[in-house]
């Protein structure tokens, strides 16, 4: 049994006839059939008078050109049957309808290649419909034929030569048809790859559009993430600030009525309790703050906010930073993601004793490396980057068309590096001095 990925591969082997790939271009070639079928039908049978057939032939052939786009659709999935990739869509995506549709598919050029593959398609298609009927019969003859000897039919007495020149020809027959069905697929399939896959102005048009409409999602979910920021901060922060400081004046007013002499133990061990829940809510509000758009990113920039970050983490970590400049919002928010996740990591589950952040910029890409002495082991269950979080942050690399390499072997230490364009902001954020100073670096072995 081959084991060939694909027919083509599979027609260079001698396993090919009893392999999987035969009956699957077998049925290839018949549903190509299918198409062209009822013109050779019409044209070379006499069921329909001189002077009707050519109207009837033109109906279909209207026919066959309107329903082109379906045909070239289903053509350009059906080559997996070959074992080949699904063929890309050329046609640019619309949201219009109707007779609007239908005049702006036929300005495209994809539109019109594939009416030709149609046309092209339909001599193919004769010849497979041929290549069936033939198999067909020499199927039927195989099977027949030795029990025609025997019976009391005896072709063999009437003409031998004949029975023998026909039993000959279906045995040779039969395994050249498999040769010939898996030919016509495979030509079919070069077709459709040639006239209905996307070609390289397409192929870039594609690209352009889906960059713009993922700068657009981007820029629009961080708009909204800000927003959310600023309301939290702006609204809940304020009420919970408001709440905290009014407990706090109830329990002095607590501590007035008590030196009176009025018990109010209970009174002042309720507000304490609320008091402390509204304390705890405020710092978990401000954790989810910085979570979604650290405020001190957006003002100071990425130094600033991934010194921020190193100083509220349990483990020492050493900061060294040669970057200066701002850079584009999605670029800085992917690279303080990307910090963050890996010191978190590195907190939870290094077992690391410190670690280093480094942000450079070379030429044109910006540079991010975190470094620990942990136990290693990042990405396989155990060690540093356990979990998912890793692959997430490969996403967020590539969304910003960047790249994140991990060095994690057993036993450490663990580097996670990040490339990103440096990109310059669209609009230079306003001049804020700087709120840090740089920490002594400490080298990690």
């Amino acid at each position: 049994m081959s084991r060939s990925a694909s027919l083509a591969l599979a027609l260079r082997r001698r396993g090919y006839l009893v392999s999987r790939w035969l009956p699957r271009a077998w049925l290839f070639t018949f549903v190509s059939a299918l198409v062209p079928g009822p013109f050779a039908a019409l044209v070379f049978s006499g069921f329909l008078q001189d002077q009707r057939l050519p109207v009837v032939v033109g109906v279909l052939l209207l026919l066959m050109l309107a329903l082109s786009p379906l045909i070239a659709r289903l053509d350009r999935s059906r080559v997996r049957l070959l074992g080949k990739d699904t063929i890309a869509d050329p046609h640019v995506p619309t949201d219009r309808r109707g007779l609007g549709r239908a005049a702006f598919r036929l300005r495209e050029a994809a539109t019109w290649r594939e009416v030709a593959y149609v046309v092209v398609t339909v001599p193919l298609g004769w010849v497979g419909a041929a290549a069936q009927i033939l198999t067909l019969w020499s199927a039927l003859l195989l099977v027949t034929l030795p029990s025609r000897f025997v019976g009391s039919d005896n072709v063999w007495a009437e003409n031998p030569a004949g029975s023998v020149l026909g039993f000959l020809a279906a045995l040779v027959g039969f395994p050249t048809l498999g040769y010939v069905h898996g030919l016509l697929a495979e030509a079919q399939a070069a077709l459709a790859r040639a006239l209905l896959a996307p070609r390289s102005a397409e192929l870039r048009r594609q690209v352009q559009r889906l960059t713009a409409s993922r700068t657009r999602l981007v820029r629009s979910f961080e708009g909204d993430l800000r927003r959310i920021e600023r309301d939290l901060h702006d609204g809940v922060q304020q009420k919970l600030v408001t709440l905290a400081i009014a407990l706090g004046s109830a329990e002095l007013d607590a501590g007035d009525l008590a030196r009176t002499g009025v018990d109010v133990g209970r009174l002042r061990d309720h507000l304490g309790r609320a008091h402390d829940l509204a304390e705890a809510a405020l710092e978990d509000l401000r954790s989810t703050v910085r979570a979604i758009h650290p405020r001190v990113l957006a003002d100071h920039g990425l130094t600033a906010a991934v010194h921020e970050l190193t100083s509220r983490m349990p483990v020492p970590v050493a900061l060294e930073s040669t970057v200066e400049d701002r850079f584009d919002a999605e670029i800085e928010l992917c690279a303080y993601f990307v910090v963050s996740e890996a010191l978190t990591n590195v907190a939870r589950h290094s077992q690391a004793r410190t670690a280093r952040v480094v942000l450079a910029r070379d030429g044109g890409v910006l540079v991010v490396r975190v470094h620990d002495d942990g136990i290693g082991g990042a990405g396989t269950g155990s060690g540093t980057g356990s979990g998912t979080g890793l692959v997430g942050l490969r996403e967020r690399a590539e969304a910003a068309q960047g790249s994140l390499t991990v060095s994690s072997p057993a036993g450490g230490p663990t580097t996670v590096a990040l490339l990103l364009p440096a990109r310059a902001p669209l609009a230079a954020p306003p001049a804020v001095a700087h709120p840090v100073t740089q920490p002594a670096v400490t080298e990690v072995a």
